[in-house]
């Protein structure tokens, strides 16, 4: 599948506008919403089923999206002056399955300590993070299959390359350098772009959390999956019913109640959001190889109760060793096992040592 010309971003000078929904700001972080207009010209599968989204289809399973989404973000960055080499970085924070940008920094104060944005500015690193399209204060299709990896692997691969020719705020010049952070399926639609765009990503590096390549049918269901119209018809009664959230999210922490709050939890459950049917059925396209030239790291948390179960994240040598099969071009590649943390990372009493794990890696590819 050929990805979006770049012809398309001359019609989006000027894409970056202040949404004043919200705005917070600390001792080391100033932080602002936006909305972004992009505009994507792809091509997905007819038939939304479709495991690998497209990237192994013939030409006549595959219809045209040629649309402009409205794309929130909460951009951050530091307070106070920074080295020229992390100024000139931006991390775009990239949410997984009924989660928004908030997973990358909750919205209340008694969770603050789990705001990876905050963490990241303390040492000196802007974030842009969003909500994916049909997701949170983003655009939502009326359509829940035009929700694709396709669809919002060309929107971030986008965003990308609108951070590196265009002023996100006044005062904010573009940035050099653009890595990427996705969690769950988040990391699934940046490795869509990667297989997509290979040697020509706008990406200078990719950390990709919560995703391992663990062969179809090993892994567990989501726990109480259903359409979202009926999980909460006050809420969401006029979607798609392919639209589509969860009812339980216990799989996404560790199995010890004792590592992470119950009210954190609750917060979780209260605030969870919807995803498209197409992010659950589409997941074999993780299982493609990627030809990508950057650096790659993935982090997995030792309690995750899908992809680390049943021994598989014991051995880190070897399932470093498994992963970086798929990505044979990267010019490094590492998978760190975050021990104590489940699948939501960024959720748990364990945060910081993911938090750490993050910002060592994007300081080493900036590097590059």
């Amino acid at each position: 599948m050929a990805p979006s010309p770049r012809a398309k971003l001359g019609a989006l000078a000027a894409l970056f506008h202040l949404w004043n929904i919200y705005v917070a700001s600390g001792q080391f972080c100033g932080c602002s919403s936006l909305v972004v207009p992009v505009h994507v010209d792809v091509l997905i599968p007819k038939d939304p089923t479709d495991p690998f989204g497209g990237l192994n289809s013939n030409a006549s399973s595959l219809r045209r999206l040629n649309e402009t989404y409205d794309v929130f973000g909460v951009f951050c960055q530091p307070n106070t002056p920074v080295s020229p080499e992390k100024a000139d970085v931006i991390q775009l924070l990239v949410h997984g399955f009924t989660y928004t940008s908030q997973y990358w920094s909750p919205l209340t104060e008694e969770f603050r300590n789990y705001s990876y944005t905050e963490f990241a500015c303390n040492r000196g690193l802007s974030s842009l993070a969003i909500d994916l399209v049909g997701v949170g204060l983003s655009s939502r299709p009326a359509n829940a299959s035009d929700v694709q990896f396709a669809t919002n692997a060309a929107v971030v691969s986008q965003l990308a390359r609108h951070l590196k020719i265009v002023s996100t705020i006044a005062g904010v010049q573009p940035f050099k350098k653009v890595i990427a952070i996705g969690h769950s399926a988040g990391s699934a639609t940046l490795t869509f772009g990667a297989i997509a765009e290979g040697a020509h990503s706008p990406f200078d590096g990719f950390i990709l959390t919560g995703n391992l390549n663990i062969q179809p049918g090993t892994l567990p269901g989501l726990p109480g999956v259903m359409s979202a119209r009926d999980d909460t018809p006050l809420r969401w009664n006029g979607l798609d019913p392919n639209y589509i959230t969860t009812n339980n999210r216990s799989l996404f922490y560790p199995a010890n109640p004792n590592s992470f709050s119950p009210r954190m939890m609750i917060f979780d459950a209260f605030t969870k959001d919807v995803g498209p049917l197409s992010s659950q059925l589409q997941g074999s396209v993780t299982s493609l190889p990627v030809h990508y030239p950057g650096p790659v790291a993935k982090v997995v948390g030792s309690e995750d109760q899908g992809f680390c179960a049943a021994s598989n994240c014991v051995d880190v040598v070897a399932l470093n060793a498994a992963e970086h099969l798929f990505w044979p071009d990267a010019r490094s590649f590492d998978v760190v096992v975050a021990q104590g943390s489940g699948h939501d990372l960024n959720l748990d009493f364990f945060a910081k040592g993911p938090f750490n794990t993050f910002v060592g890696f994007v300081e080493q590819f900036a590097a590059l």
